[in-house]
This record gives C-alpha cells, structure tokens and sequence, in this order.
C-alpha cells in the first residue's frame, strides 16, 4: 500500500489491480448467473420472475435444458475462478481480508448491528445525537454483509454443484434420499441467492448514492485519505502507526 506521489498526498492505493478485478469478474458472473437462473425457474410455486422471462431464456438457448446446463457451467467457472485465486492469494489477500470482514462472536455481531442501526437511522433523520461508533477497515454494516455472502456463496457453490451433479452420478430411482437431498439442495440454493441479492441492494446503493467514494476505490484503488480518516478512524490509525499516511 503506498501514497500517491502528487505534492502532499491526498489519497492512498487501498487495492491491487488484481483485487479490483476479482471484484468485477465476481459482479459480472452474478449477474449473469442471476439472469439465467431465474430463466430456469418456470414452476407457479417457485416462480420468482415474471413467466415471460422464463419463456424468453429458455427459447433463446435452444430449451430449459440448454439453460440449465450453461448455468451450470457458468457456476462451476465463477467458483473455481474464486477458490483458485484465494488459494494463491490467501496470505496476501483472502486471509487479511477476512480478519477484517468475518463476524465470528455474539458480541462482534452486537457491536456491528448498533453500528449499522444507527447509520441506517441517520439516512432517515433519526438518533441525529447518537454517534456511529468508530468504524475499522469496514464498517458494521460492511461486515455482516460480508459475512453473510461468504457463507450463502459458500452454500451456493456446494448447492450448485449437487443440482448439477447429482442427478448426472447418482441414481435417484434406486435410493429416494438422493431425491430428497436434491429438492433441498434446491430450496438451500435459492434461499442463499435471494439473501445475497438483498444485501447486493444495499450494497450497491450505498456505493453509488450515499458514498461513491467507495464505488471510485474499487474503480482505480486509491481512496481519499480524508474519507478514511473521516468514516474509518480507526483504520485511519492503524495506517498512522504503520506509516502508511
């Protein structure tokens, strides 16, 4: 991590090309693996999306089929991109990463809740004389969110390859668990990418409405000094100590 080289610095490299573009190739295979898979959902019971876009997706490949299978293969090259990168990036980027992100205690969990309550009460006017406590590398709400989509992605990705596998290897005729298993995995797969999708509205939001100077750091890597110091005053002094601003 190091300052830009303008006069008196006004902003630091927070992340790494790399890391930026694992971020995008991540928003861009959610995406596409959102679209398709809601294509594939055509039931009345389960159906999320209108009948039409189910209609629509599943004629443009040639069937549900073909649909389901390009899902399928899309969901196994976003997760083996992401497990290759954190294992050869895991000291230097996953491990740090989740130290700072992982909610791990009842405690942690309480603290960050009060944390993100009270930022959501200041969008709206409210708890005006109540300070956000200060805030680390993320910020409460950052990191139940975070800690909520590594765990509903970790559930996606085993889920997925199931629906995709199973029916392939196993025999459901022959042992009804198989069966079981699959229309549980189904429920555990979809309850996970409708969290996640929720948590992404925030997310995104807050990126482009309530503080683009976030969405601008995962564009080029650097972030204002001040903006740090302002709303992450106690990663602004880590980076003090460290003599990184």
């Amino acid at each position: 991590m190091s300052n830009t080289k303008q006069g008196a610095s006004t902003k630091i490299k927070i992340r790494t090309k790399d890391v930026i573009a694992i971020h995008w190739f991540n928003a861009f295979f959610w995406l596409v693996l959102v679209i398709s898979g809601f294509g594939i959902i055509s039931g009345d019971f389960v159906r999320l999306v209108p009948t039409a876009w189910s209609s629509f997706m599943q004629n443009l490949v040639g069937g549900n089929a073909n649909l389901a299978l390009l899902h399928g293969i899309g969901g196994m090259v976003w997760a083996a991109v992401i497990a290759i990168y954190a294992l050869l990036n895991a000291r230097r980027v996953v491990l740090p990463f989740l130290k700072n992100v992982l909610v791990l205690t009842p405690m942690a969990a309480l603290r960050d809740m009060w944390s993100m309550t009270v930022t959501l009460a200041h969008l709206f006017g409210l708890m005006k004389n109540t300070p956000v406590p200060p805030q680390g590398r993320y910020n409460g709400a950052q990191r139940l969110l975070g800690t909520m989509i590594i765990g509903c992605s970790l559930l996606i990705a085993m889920s997925g390859m199931y629906l995709f596998w199973g029916p392939k290897l196993l025999s459901f005729a022959s042992n009804p668990l198989y069966g079981e298993l699959f229309r549980w995995a189904l429920v555990a797969h979809q309850a996970a990418v409708v969290l996640v999708l929720i948590g992404l509205v925030a997310h995104i939001y807050f990126a482009v409405v309530e503080e683009r100077e976030s969405l601008e750091t995962m564009k080029s890597g650097y972030a204002e000094i001040a903006f740090i110091q302002h709303h992450n005053p106690l990663w602004y002094e880590e980076l003090k100590r460290d003599g990184k601003v």
